[in-house]
């Protein structure tokens, strides 16, 4: 009989930072680059007749001697019982025999890791005087991507834009008002998509879109994008023609072209994966990333597991510092 931790929302609450996701992913980031880490194919099943949906997604990290998975859930119905649609759960396995060893409620480390991706790509492509963000999406995950983008860059001013200008409105006032709030930015909801992606240093986009939202003429010279939305087949926020004139840059160069932000332009032949440079290559100064004030830097971010057990191990080294955790025989 072997034994499983589990590791409860309440204990990631207690002991995940952001540093420690963004040192983390970091590290993940570094580690799809190298010839022994894998990533398994993805298996997605979807539900009738509410569109509730499972995502399987598993991977090991060679460097790092982690072996896990990541089991997305959406259930669109699930607010209606105080719970959130999406849910998250990731496992890891013994390396040696790929036994269970650790469970995580993974729902908030899911938002830490996108989060940080976005966070430690930006602090190698965005300009250091980079001072004003575009937050394109007002949901939950805007909340973890703009408090990752403040601990990188001296943010002073946050646009937040939203298809229903009272989400972002909140969103800008939750901000304001949070006693949380160290980075001294002004937060301020637009309704002019247009005129903020012209002022903004740095724009995020994490909506779910499946039509462009960032046109290729309003962006300036020297602005990083981070394009965070796009996780399967058909989703797009950006201009197809942004991307072929951007300096393209991905979590993983195959896959982007696959499901993320540079599928459409692969197809319309635009640009081909070879155009694209993994970010942990630049992360070990394989590769150059900005090179010039006036480059348009483009991040896709389509996620990886190799993120997700990154986060979990470290997590899981800090808990066992404090002895936390659950353990369950198995």
């Amino acid at each position: 009989m072997s034994e499983l931790t589990v590791i409860s929302a309440s204990d990631i609450a207690e002991y995940v930072t952001r540093d420690l996701a963004f040192a983390a992913v970091e590290k993940a980031l570094i580690a799809i680059t190298k010839p022994d880490s894998r990533l398994f194919p993805v298996t997605i099943g979807r539900g009738v007749p509410d569109e509730s949906m499972v995502a399987i997604k598993s991977g090991m990290s060679a460097p790092e001697g982690v072996v896990g998975m990541k089991v997305g859930t959406y259930w669109p119905n699930n607010r209606d019982m105080g719970l959130t649609n999406h849910g998250s759960t990731t496992l890891l396995l013994d390396p040696d025999t790929g036994m269970p060893t650790v469970l995580f409620n993974a729902v908030a480390l899911n938002g830490l890791r996108t989060a940080a991706a976005n966070a430690v790509a930006s602090n190698v492509l965005a300009r250091p005087d980079a001072e004003v963000l575009l937050l394109v999406g007002a949901g939950h995950q805007a909340r973890c991507e703009i408090a990752a983008l403040c601990d990188i860059r001296p943010i002073s001013r946050v646009l937040i834009w939203s298809r229903n200008l009272n989400h972002a409105a909140e969103l800008a006032e939750e901000l304001s008002a949070s006693a949380s709030n160290q980075s001294f930015a002004q937060f301020s909801a637009t309704s002019d998509l247009e005129m903020a992606a012209g002022e903004a240093d740095i724009i995020t986009t994490v909506t779910p879109s499946t039509q462009v939202l960032i046109q290729s003429a309003w962006v300036r010279p020297g602005t990083h994008i981070s394009a965070m939305g796009a996780d399967k087949k058909g989703k797009q926020e950006l201009d197809p023609r942004l991307v072929e004139g951007g300096k393209l840059f991905a979590d993983h160069p195959p896959q982007s072209v696959e499901i993320g932000e540079f599928q459409s332009a692969t197809q319309q032949e635009l640009i081909r994966e070879q155009d694209i440079t993994a970010i942990g290559r630049v992360l070990t100064g394989v590769c150059k990333g900005r090179t010039g004030e006036r480059d348009i830097t483009i991040f896709d971010s389509s996620g990886i597991v190799l993120q997700d057990i990154a986060v979990a191990q470290a997590v899981l080294e800090k808990i066992r510092k404090k002895g936390g955790g659950l353990k369950v025989s198995f």
